[in-house]
């Protein structure tokens, strides 16, 4: 999934892909440290490429 959000965001904004991928880590680490540690973690795991199917669901109470 990074892989894909890196060329996405070097497609859409003609940066490199190693700007492209400095971007994606910057945002998939700025949602890391504001969001519950539970959905941070699938945020991680997105990023990792694991498939989001796999991803078991979340409590609603742990968003708010």
């Amino acid at each position: 999934m990074k892989h894909q959000l890196t060329k996405l965001v070097s497609d859409k904004t003609g940066l490199s892909e190693a700007l492209s991928n400095e971007a994606v880590e910057t945002i998939v680490g700025y949602f890391r440290t504001r969001l519950p540690a539970e959905i941070a973690n699938q945020i991680d795991n997105l990023a990792q490429g694991e498939d989001p199917d796999n991803l078991r669901d979340v409590d609603e109470d742990s968003v708010m």
